[in-house]
């Protein structure tokens, strides 16, 4: 994501060549985007001689605008450059006016999960406890592992149920007065962590924890 940002696909701000009536294609804006980078004349007239070239010569004009440090994340960049069609000669809608619209249009449509597909939420905390009274430290362990469900033909990605219900809780906790502290509250509050993962255990939402001393 942070060579997408260095390309200029997170501006938000209209971009003239969306404005123009005939829409450009997606390769078009890519190599706009790359030409908009402060970069000499001649790498400019050397990447639009290239731009329809293979994979191993994105990879270099990436390295020589230093959009990436290494050939590997070049590499990456490409590749899902390609898999978000960022590299195709289709028209980009009019309901896109800026960069950020663009690449949001291409994640929406090219990383939709298909029908009956899982996704996963893997949550891993390490933290290291020391007593002031000499006691030995601790290391505390806690690991998340959930998968999306499917229930009567219905789709739930573990994304929404692991953002979803612990906001629903936060609220019921509110909304039952069990929480008295006032304000913006961080959950590190017994009142709210405790009854929050009981109620997260009892729908089926449970951190497997571990202590090493």
């Amino acid at each position: 994501m942070a060579t997408f940002a260095k390309i200029g696909f997170f501006d938000a701000a209209s971009h003239p060549l969306l404005q123009q009536t005939t829409r450009p294609t997606y390769r078009d804006f890519l190599v706009e985007l790359f030409n908009a980078c402060n970069i000499s004349t001649t790498a400019r007239k050397e990447y639009s001689e290239v731009s329809g070239g293979q994979d191993g010569e994105l990879i270099s004009r990436l390295l020589s605008f230093g959009h990436c440090k290494d050939k590997e994340i070049a590499a990456k960049t490409v590749k899902t450059i390609k898999f978000l069609g960022l590299y195709e000669e289709t028209q980009i809608p009019e309901n896109c006016s800026s960069a950020f619209d663009v690449i949001c249009q291409r994640m929406e449509q090219r990383m939709a999960y298909i029908h009956n597909e899982q996704d996963m939420v893997l949550l891993h905390h390490e933290v290291e406890v020391e007593y002031p009274d000499g006691r030995p430290t601790e290391k505390h362990q806690a690991t998340l592992l959930e998968f999306g469900k499917v229930e009567n033909g219905r789709p739930t990605t573990a994304m929404a149920l692991t953002v979803g219900i612990p906001a629903a809780i936060g609220a019921l906790l509110l909304l039952q007065n069990k929480i008295q502290k006032k304000g913006v509250i961080r959950p590190l509050e017994p009142e709210i962590y405790i009854p929050a993962l009981e109620i997260l255990e009892s729908s089926g939402i449970k951190l497997a924890e571990r202590v090493e001393t």
